[in-house]
């Protein structure tokens, strides 16, 4: 998803570039809280205001504009006003909470779900795949008609356990086969994708939340990047690669970015001395103050539950971790990706799988040992499948419709919509059958409980997927 060009101006001094801040790229932090919604202007009045004045004998800094060179290179969140962390900074650890709580796994690529739900007794399917193709005998079965990828041993298990639920042929009216426009229509459920401004869960959160921002509520783990789908309008979500990064980072002025954040936690109201400075502290605070709960609750909970150790598991451990600790957040968002399988995808896609249902069944072991799995509802989802007929490189090429899963103890278990029709194809590519945003209609309306046209823009009734 790329960025406007001209943006690599820098916000303030030291601090991260304004291009950096859009994209959730920390330049300190390996950590993002949107800016909150204000206009980028007044973070530069914010920068010209504070270094105006001398900052000598507080924090043993001898400048404004060498606290803001170096006390907000650690915020590594913008120049937001996250109240929720100036406050959980003032008065410590909060109550768990006990919402319901989304999270959502992006299958990064495009997932082949011809080969995630295997048809059976199809001619057509053993026609049009010849390298690519999953043996009728090792798919495990879920019906006469279709078989997971003998792979998902932990999604059969969970079918079982009735936790399950697989919604085939779900797409889009016009798809688009670009990756960077398809994933931005499934981020904001907008064709107009990223002109349409804020994403579908940031919405949500903007509904879900106050007036006053809280980026708590959502959080995003295991990449650089906030994603779209979790952009709101007044909230903006934390976003990091692993808990333990989202810290002071070492480095040159170390000592000096740790004594600036040091004196802002005991002498911020001192600090206040005009609208500019005192956004200035409670922004440094909060971002730090992000950064210790986000670690306190990870070292008190990581480690409890076994987890393969691939990225996926390290981020849905994380995950765990947050929902035992109490942190508030309703939606957590990561990514697993690999899936642009143009060569080669036996292999490649045989491990994604296998990586897929490991972390997600420990994931969900976690959850029941908690006693948070009712709470709790996981869904994957691609930006798009692939083609029905595999290309010459034994892999295959971007393609439409796709299955999505739903994971947890709310789900209706088993097969939802009708199996991709291999015989009626659109120019090569599977018919989609279910808008992907009846799903989100549904989880907004049964799981988040809430109005799910204000967030959708649009009426789709939620399809019937969920207990």
């Amino acid at each position: 998803m790329g960025l406007e060009a001209g943006r690599s101006k820098r916000a303030f001094a030291g601090g991260p570039r304004v291009d950096d801040m859009h994209a959730g790229i920390p330049s300190d932090l390996s950590a993002n809280s949107r800016h909150g919604g204000r206009r980028l202007d007044e973070h530069h009045r914010c920068r010209d205001v504070a270094k105006e004045h001398d900052m000598v004998g507080s924090i043993g800094i001898a400048t404004r504009r060498e606290f803001l060179a170096t006390g907000l290179g650690v915020v590594g969140i913008g120049c937001g006003l996250p109240q929720f962390l100036v406050r959980s900074a003032l008065a410590g650890p909060n109550e768990p909470a006990g919402g319901s709580v989304l999270v959502v796994l992006q299958l990064g690529g495009g997932n082949d779900g011809l080969s995630s739900v295997v048809p059976l007794r199809n001619d057509d399917y053993r026609r049009l795949r010849r390298s690519t193709r999953i043996d009728e005998r090792d798919a495990l079965k879920v019906s006469d008609e279709a078989g997971l990828h003998p792979n998902l041993t932990g999604f059969r298990d969970l079918l079982d356990a009735r936790s399950l639920a697989i919604v085939r042929s779900v797409g889009y009216p016009n798809p688009n086969l670009s990756h960077f426009h398809s994933m931005d229509i499934w981020h904001t459920a907008d064709p107009k994708g990223r002109r349409a401004g804020a994403g579908w869960l940031g919405r949500a959160v903007d509904s879900l939340g106050g007036e006053e921002p809280n980026p708590a509520l959502s959080v995003a783990i295991g990449s650089g990047a906030a994603p779209l789908a979790v952009e709101g309008e007044r909230h903006r979500g934390l976003c990091f690669q692993q808990p333990e990064g989202f810290r002071f980072n070492g480095g040159r002025g170390e000592r000096i970015r740790e004594s600036a954040y040091r004196a802002l936690q005991q002498n911020g109201g001192e600090l206040a001395e005009n609208d500019a400075l005192q956004y200035v502290t409670r922004t440094s605070v909060a971002a730090n103050a992000s950064s210790e709960r986000v670690r306190e609750l990870a070292s008190k909970h990581l480690g409890k539950s076994e987890y393969p150790a691939t990225p996926l598991g390290k981020s849905l451990e994380t995950v765990g971790a947050l929902i035992a600790g109490g942190l508030e957040t309703r939606i957590y968002y990561v990514v697993h990706g690999g899936f642009d399988t143009h060569a080669g995808q036996r292999g490649r896609h045989d491990r994604l799988m296998q990586q897929m249902s490991e972390a997600v069944v420990a994931f969900q072991r976690d959850l029941t040992a908690q006693g948070n799995v009712d709470r709790v509802l996981t869904m994957a989802f691609s930006e798009f499948g692939r083609r029905a007929q595999e290309n010459g490189s034994g892999g295959t090429d971007h393609g439409t419709a796709g299955p999505m899963f739903l994971i947890g103890p709310c789900v209706k278990p088993g097969l939802h919509g009708p199996a991709p029709n291999l015989a009626d194809l659109d120019k090569g590519n599977l018919k989609f059958s279910i808008d992907f945003r009846q799903v989100y209609a549904a989880i907004l309306e049964r799981h988040l409980a809430m109005q799910a046209r204000p967030v959708l823009g649009g009426d789709y009734a939620a399809f019937d997927c969920l207990a």
